[in-house]
Parts: structure tokens; C-alpha cells; sequence
């Protein structure tokens, strides 16, 4: 048997228990920090069928100023809340669609201008 009172091995295996746990979110937080930094691929409707459908489905054009339901010359990506996160570069990640980034200067029928920030 062990030199350890039986309360001291049960405090040890609870402390690695919880240790243990505490861990899971933080190796999560790391993964998704990585996942971020990824460059993602930009919205190519000529080589993804499921993109391109889906594409079409929103009326997606990569220059806003091509499309014909735009009810605003400031209606584009790099406005709209679907961006995320806030983004300068030429290609943004867009919530509508997941995994591809797509032009900040394109435009969908799904354009919600972002909130302005509160004061």
C-alpha cells in the first residue's frame, strides 16, 4: 500500500481531475487561434458546385457595383455584419459562407449593414 493517508490520494486524483478539465477550453482557444490564422479560400463559384449554388442562391457578385438589387452605393461586404471579424484585407470571412472568404467589395441579397459602434 502507500505511504499516502487514503484522504491525500483522493485530494491528488481530484486535483488532477479538475486540472485536467481546466485544460480542455484553453487547448480549444489555441485551436481556434490557429484555424483564424489560416488563409481562407477565397469564394470561387467556378469550381465549388455547392458554393456556386449557394452563390446564386444569395445572388453573390464579387463587385457590388454589379449588382442589379442593391438599394445603396455603400452597400457592400466590407459593411455588412455578416463580415467577421472587421477586416481591411481584400478577401473577408463571411458568415454566410462558412469556410471561404469572400471579396469585400462583393455584395449579397443577405446585406445587413453592420450596427454602428455605440458611443
Amino acid at each position: 500500500m502507500s505511504d499516502k493517508p487514503m484522504n491525500q490520494s483522493r485530494r491528488d486524483a481530484v486535483k488532477l481531475v479538475l486540472g485536467g478539465l481546466a485544460t480542455v477550453p484553453l487547448m480549444n482557444l489555441v485551436g481556434i487561434a490557429a484555424a483564424q490564422a489560416e488563409e481562407l479560400p477565397h469564394l470561387d463559384t467556378t469550381t465549388d458546385a455547392n458554393m456556386r449554388t449557394q452563390a446564386e442562391s444569395l445572388n453573390y457578385v464579387n463587385d457590388a457595383a454589379a449588382a442589379t438589387d442593391r438599394k445603396s452605393d455603400q452597400d457592400h461586404c466590407a459593411v455588412c455584419m455578416f463580415q467577421t471579424p472587421e477586416s481591411a484585407d481584400a478577401w473577408v470571412p463571411c458568415t454566410l459562407f462558412p469556410g471561404h472568404a469572400v471579396n469585400r467589395n462583393g455584395w449579397c441579397s443577405s446585406f445587413a449593414a453592420r450596427p454602428a459602434a455605440a458611443s
